[in-house]
Protein backbone atom coordinates (compact mmCIF):
# COMPACT_ATOMS: atom_id res chain seq x y z
CA UNK A 1 0.00 0.00 0.00
CA UNK A 2 1.27 3.46 -0.97
CA UNK A 3 0.24 6.53 0.94
CA UNK A 4 1.07 10.09 0.02
CA UNK A 5 0.39 13.49 1.45
CA UNK A 6 0.59 16.79 -0.37
CA UNK A 7 1.07 19.72 1.96
CA UNK A 8 0.28 23.33 1.24
CA UNK A 9 -2.27 25.13 -0.89
CA UNK A 10 -2.35 24.92 -4.64
CA UNK A 11 -2.24 28.42 -6.04
CA UNK A 12 -2.59 27.75 -9.73
CA UNK A 13 -1.39 30.33 -12.20
CA UNK A 14 -0.32 33.67 -10.76
CA UNK A 15 -0.31 36.79 -12.92
CA UNK A 16 0.86 40.31 -12.26
CA UNK A 17 -0.46 43.44 -13.99
CA UNK A 18 0.79 46.96 -13.39
CA UNK A 19 -0.44 50.45 -14.15
CA UNK A 20 0.91 53.93 -13.71
CA UNK A 21 -0.98 56.98 -12.50
CA UNK A 22 -3.95 55.07 -11.14
CA UNK A 23 -5.69 51.74 -10.95
CA UNK A 24 -6.86 49.49 -13.74
CA UNK A 25 -9.87 50.63 -15.78
CA UNK A 26 -13.11 48.67 -15.57
CA UNK A 27 -12.42 47.16 -19.01
CA UNK A 28 -9.35 45.40 -17.57
CA UNK A 29 -11.42 43.80 -14.80
CA UNK A 30 -14.24 42.93 -17.20
CA UNK A 31 -11.83 41.02 -19.43
CA UNK A 32 -10.34 39.11 -16.48
CA UNK A 33 -13.83 38.26 -15.26
CA UNK A 34 -15.09 37.14 -18.67
CA UNK A 35 -11.94 35.11 -19.35
CA UNK A 36 -12.46 33.32 -16.04
CA UNK A 37 -16.17 32.66 -16.52
CA UNK A 38 -16.50 31.89 -20.23
CA UNK A 39 -14.13 29.71 -22.21
CA UNK A 40 -14.53 27.89 -25.52
CA UNK A 41 -12.43 25.21 -27.10
CA UNK A 42 -10.63 26.03 -30.34
CA UNK A 43 -11.93 22.68 -31.51
CA UNK A 44 -15.59 23.64 -31.07
CA UNK A 45 -17.62 24.02 -34.26
CA UNK A 46 -17.55 27.51 -35.79
CA UNK A 47 -21.27 28.03 -35.15
CA UNK A 48 -20.78 27.29 -31.43
CA UNK A 49 -17.76 29.61 -31.25
CA UNK A 50 -19.85 32.41 -32.80
CA UNK A 51 -22.65 31.85 -30.28
CA UNK A 52 -20.19 31.91 -27.39
CA UNK A 53 -18.58 35.12 -28.74
CA UNK A 54 -22.02 36.80 -28.90
CA UNK A 55 -22.79 35.57 -25.36
CA UNK A 56 -19.41 36.87 -24.10
CA UNK A 57 -20.09 40.28 -25.62
CA UNK A 58 -23.51 40.48 -23.93
CA UNK A 59 -22.20 39.33 -20.56
CA UNK A 60 -19.32 41.82 -20.80
CA UNK A 61 -21.86 44.65 -21.18
CA UNK A 62 -23.78 43.40 -18.14
CA UNK A 63 -20.59 43.20 -16.07
CA UNK A 64 -19.57 46.70 -17.19
CA UNK A 65 -22.94 48.12 -16.15
CA UNK A 66 -22.82 46.56 -12.68
CA UNK A 67 -19.18 47.52 -12.16
CA UNK A 68 -19.97 51.15 -13.01
CA UNK A 69 -22.93 51.07 -10.60
CA UNK A 70 -20.74 49.58 -7.85
CA UNK A 71 -18.11 52.28 -8.35
CA UNK A 72 -20.74 55.05 -8.18
CA UNK A 73 -22.30 53.50 -5.09
CA UNK A 74 -18.96 53.21 -3.33
CA UNK A 75 -18.07 56.82 -4.13
CA UNK A 76 -21.41 57.98 -2.71
CA UNK A 77 -20.71 56.00 0.47
CA UNK A 78 -17.21 57.49 0.79
CA UNK A 79 -18.54 60.97 0.07
CA UNK A 80 -21.22 60.63 2.77
CA UNK A 81 -18.71 59.34 5.33
CA UNK A 82 -16.33 62.22 4.59
CA UNK A 83 -19.13 64.74 4.97
CA UNK A 84 -20.16 63.13 8.30
CA UNK A 85 -16.56 63.53 9.45
CA UNK A 86 -16.77 67.21 8.47
CA UNK A 87 -14.24 66.74 5.65
CA UNK A 88 -16.17 68.68 3.02
CA UNK A 89 -13.14 69.43 0.81
CA UNK A 90 -12.23 65.74 0.60
CA UNK A 91 -15.87 64.87 -0.10
CA UNK A 92 -15.93 67.43 -2.92
CA UNK A 93 -12.84 65.81 -4.47
CA UNK A 94 -14.49 62.38 -4.39
CA UNK A 95 -17.68 63.80 -5.88
CA UNK A 96 -15.71 65.23 -8.84
CA UNK A 97 -14.20 61.85 -9.79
Amino acid sequence: MVMSYKAGPELGMIEGHTTSEGGHPTEFWEKLCIDRIIQISDEAPESVQQQVKAYRDNIEKVINNYMQNAIKSDRITINNELEKADLKEAADLIRKL
